[in-house]
C-alpha cells in the first residue's frame, strides 16, 4: 500500500473532523489510544468496543462513530485489502472476527498504518487535549 495514498486519506479524516467539528479533542484523544487497544486487546476487542461506544450517547460517541466511518471507508474502497472486507455496510467488527488468521493479521497491520497517521495529522491540525 502506497503510504501516501494512506497518509493523503488520514490527512483528509482529521481535516473533516476539525472542519465539521465533529467532536475534534476526543477525537485527537482516541487515534491516539487506539493502537496501544488494539496491540493490547487485539483488534476484534478493539473494534466492538469502538462500536459500542459509537452506538451509545455520552460523551465522545460521535468521534467514536466517525472513526468506525473512516475505518471501513479506507478497508472496504481504498486499500488493498477492500477485497478482504467486502462492502462498507455493515459491522466491522463482525467481518474483522471472520477473518482467516492471516487476514486478520493484515487488516490489522494495515489499521494500525492508518491509525499512525491520522494521530499525527490529528495532532498537527486539532488544537488542545480532550
Amino acid at each position: 500500500m502506497s503510504v501516501d495514498k494512506r497518509a493523503a486519506f488520514a490527512y483528509e479524516c482529521a481535516k473533516e473532523v476539525k472542519e465539521k467539528n465533529i467532536e475534534p479533542k476526543e477525537y485527537k484523544a482516541y487515534c491516539k489510544k487506539l493502537p496501544m487497544m488494539i496491540k493490547t486487546n487485539g483488534l476484534g476487542a478493539t473494534l466492538a468496543f469502538v462500536r459500542g461506544k459509537a452506538n451509545g450517547s455520552g460523551k465522545g460517541s460521535k468521534a467514536y462513530k466517525k472513526i468506525e466511518e473512516q475505518f471501513l471507508d479506507w478497508l472496504a474502497e481504498k486499500s488493498h485489502l477492500s477485497d478482504v472486507i467486502g462492502t462498507k455496510s455493515g459491522n466491522l467488527d463482525g467481518r474483522v472476527i471472520a477473518l482467516e488468521s492471516a487476514e486478520y493479521r493484515a487488516v490489522t497491520i494495515e489499521l494500525l498504518a492508518l491509525l499512525n497517521w491520522m494521530r499525527r495529522f490529528a495532532e498537527g491540525l486539532i488544537e488542545g487535549e480532550a
